[in-house]
């Protein structure tokens, strides 16, 4: 949230191994001439979006579990911290703006978040746009079978209809910057982002402030978190 909605992707994820280094988290590395660290990130957030649904998987040293509690090293050599001590010190470690709202630790195993990512949730507002006009398209956009865009598609720009991505689209009030929007867009076969229906919505105008809201996988026919601070997964149907 907040100002490190700037930092990229790649950058976010070295404020996150620094952290992990920190809290002298039993990591694992790559193999080769250059080990990395591994740990893979649900769908990379665009750069100046905020998020309340990042998610990251970050696979530990087999023997660095002792009595369900984490045995850390490095920095953190001799300490076990159980998942809430672990996720406040991650907290702790991390920037203002980046905080571990949930924390589990798992058995090996399941699909990539990136690859069982179906869809997002976003919340944004359109600056100076009229809140009216904005929810006239919103109803025009559903009520009809095509919602067209236009993207750079290898260095050209392509028009493109997304409507078969769009589950859900409505308003919900207004900010200070203009009339707020609330989302549900397809993660695949590609991602659709909220400045893609901008044009669609208020011809002309500009996104202000866009935040994630959720990740959903699907699992058994239901759109589902990979991880909540309850630790009791929402569920949401679909059709």
């Amino acid at each position: 949230m907040g100002k490190v909605r700037f930092v990229g992707h790649r950058d976010v994820a070295r404020i996150v191994e620094r952290a992990l280094r920190r809290c002298g988290v039993p990591i694992t590395y790559s193999e080769g001439f250059s080990p990395r660290v591994r740990m893979s990130f649900g769908l990379a957030l665009p750069t100046c979006y905020e998020s309340e649904a990042e998610y990251l998987d970050v696979p530990l040293s087999p023997d660095s579990i002792v009595d369900g509690q984490i045995a850390c090293i490095g920095w953190g050599q001799g300490k076990l911290h159980n998942e809430q001590q672990m996720q406040i010190a991650l907290s702790e470690a991390l920037p203002t703006g980046f905080d571990v709202v949930a924390l589990t630790v798992e058995p090996k195993g399941g699909g990539s978040l990136q690859e069982t990512v179906v869809t997002c949730g976003w919340k944004f507002d359109i600056l100076g746009a009229v809140a009216r006009e904005v929810e006239d398209a919103i109803e025009r956009a559903l009520a009809g079978s095509e919602i067209e865009t236009e993207r750079k598609k290898k260095n050209e720009l392509v028009r493109e209809n997304i409507r078969y991505g769009v589950y859900d689209l409505r308003m919900d009030g207004e900010s200070e910057r203009g009339p707020i929007v609330i989302a549900e867009l397809s993660a695949k076969p590609r991602v659709i982002r909220p400045s893609e229906l901008v044009d669609v919505l208020a011809p002309g105008a500009e996104m202000g402030i866009a935040r994630r809201t959720h990740q959903w996988i699907e699992h058994e026919g239901q759109w589902q978190e990979p991880l909540t601070p309850s630790k009791s997964p929402q569920l949401k149907e679909y059709s």
